[in-house]
């Protein structure tokens, strides 16, 4: 009876920010919570989840930064769909741009209202009527404006317009309402994990609803963790801590999924058992490696959401005749463990690091035994690179050119398998040499091969439509009147 009857009470918003690369998102956070993270990020671009709560007149808020660049839409769209609310971020002296419509997108399709936050208007050449122009274009349709969507103008450099932006955030949680019953036993997303050298694997935890409580045990996925050490964002020491909260847990027996729901239990046996349950439902794929190449790499990252970037770069790359297949990856150093790793398999796989490095014994293990080790900084050259050595790396392709389509009009001779036939090309032309696809009322009966081809008692070596042909054709099967050939030739590319 005791589920029947819940103690909900309002919940603080989880808000994530979004926006196109060098809008300012993490810049606008570091004012928020008078940090600066930026400088510490490649070429100023976050490339990692991370998760943080303030006070704005004295009510919570908690935000999750989002990577900007284009390879972490998928991260990006996890945000959304955690969060509540979006502040989509957009340079007064940039406008929309691709990134912003693809947030704009994850926003959508989570389902979540939309603040807008139009940055960087210290700026000379800063424009907020073109800005908002472009907005509208768009379908964002601005309060104000003929629209609804709240607004405002900001400079997260200067802290103009902060406290506009966190009121309006304020206002559009109280409109949503937002509930929750601390008596339930936590649930929520992993956002982030990493591996600590000194105390195991950790995860970013986001509580959405209930009360995570020292002794109790987590599950997300295949990953268990007893609650042991559970820090918040700042990474002080928690013994409770509830919804909307971002915290930190250490001590899972394996990387937890990026993305991944979780749910606490009393004891850690309960977690275990929740486990079991995930498993046999889990399904495996099985891929024909018979018919499709596929280049066997190894990851290293600095994230599992960098890790998360690049599982989704590669998926992207190939056709069904070659592809990428990511064989292990982790987090951490590049070691000589990776590099022995790439000996094994009929194929060496090639080693890649993202913002991480290898250490001594694998660049020394890699030289002597020819093994690729390369490591990027920026996810795009990584993916560009990657396709380089697809391309390089797989098998030429048998592909077919079709030129031409006849139909047969009669059968002058059938001899063991040659076949003496008249017709007219109704499509391209038809050649010496070539193959035809042979079709009986729309049915493929088989392929032949034209030995000999005449046109007004000549031989040649092609006949065009609309022209009638005399053609010589080597098949195991008969050539029947009626019948349609497609013409075609095979080359390796």
């Amino acid at each position: 009876m005791s589920t029947k009857f819940t103690t909900q009470i309002e919940r603080p918003p989880i808000v994530v920010v979004m926006g196109h690369v060098d809008h300012g998102k993490s810049t606008l956070l570091d004012f928020i919570r008078k940090t600066n993270t930026t400088d510490k990020e490649t070429g100023g671009i976050t490339q990692k989840v991370a998760a943080y709560e303030v006070l704005h007149k004295n009510k919570r808020i908690t935000f999750i930064d989002t990577p900007g660049h284009a390879a972490f839409q998928a991260i990006r769209a996890r945000g959304a769909n955690v969060a509540d609310i979006a502040i989509l971020v957009v340079a007064a002296d940039d406008g929309v741009k691709e990134q912003t419509l693809e947030a704009l997108e994850s926003i959508r399709a989570a389902n979540i209202p939309l603040v807008v936050a139009i940055n960087k208007i210290d700026k000379s050449n800063a424009d907020i009527a073109r800005t908002q122009a472009s907005l509208l274009e768009k379908g964002v349709y601005l309060e104000k404006l003929g629209g609804d969507v709240p607004w405002t103008a900001i400079s997260a450099k200067e802290g103009t317009g902060i406290e506009e932006l966190l009121d309006l955030v304020l206002i559009v949680a109280e409109f949503k309402e937002l509930k929750a019953d601390p008596a339930l036993r936590a649930q929520g997303f992993v956002i982030e994990t990493h591996r600590d050298s000194r105390r195991g694997i950790a995860a970013t935890l986001i509580i959405t609803n209930g009360t995570l409580k020292g002794g109790m045990a987590v599950c997300a996925g295949h990953a268990v963790a007893p609650v042991r050490i559970m820090e918040n964002h700042a990474g002080r020491t928690l013994h409770e801590a509830s919804f909307s909260t971002p915290i930190l847990l250490v001590g899972f027996d394996e990387m937890p999924s990026v993305g991944a729901t979780f749910h606490s239990f009393a004891k850690k046996k309960e977690a275990e058992l929740a486990r079991q349950a995930v498993e046999k439902k889990a399904e495996t794929q099985v891929e024909n490696s018979e018919e499709t190449f596929f280049m066997p790499i190894i990851v290293r990252a600095d994230t599992t959401g960098s890790l998360e970037a690049i599982a989704l770069e590669a998926s992207r790359l190939g056709d069904s005749h070659a592809r990428i297949r990511i064989v292990q990856s982790d987090v951490g150093t590049i070691s000589e463990g990776d590099a022995k790793a790439a000996m094994t398999g009929e194929n060496h796989a090639v080693v890649i690091g993202f913002n991480v490095e290898a250490d001594v014994l694998a660049e020394e293990y890699a030289r002597q035994h020819s093994i690729q080790i390369e490591t990027f900084d920026i996810i795009y050259k990584l993916t560009e690179r990657l396709q380089e050595l697809l391309k390089n790396a797989a098998p030429k392709q048998l592909m077919e050119e079709k030129h031409g389509s006849a139909k047969i009009l009669r059968q002058f001779s059938s001899r063991k398998e040659v076949h003496v036939v008249g017709g007219a090309v109704t499509e391209g032309f038809i050649a010496k040499k070539s193959y035809v696809r042979v079709f009986r009322r729309n049915r493929e009966i088989g392929i032949g091969k034209i030995t000999n081809l005449q046109a007004h008692k000549k031989n040649v070596d092609r006949v065009e439509a609309p022209s009638e042909f005399g053609a010589q054709i080597e098949s195991d099967f008969e050539i029947a009147q009626g019948d349609i050939l497609e013409c075609f030739t095979t080359a390796l590319k």
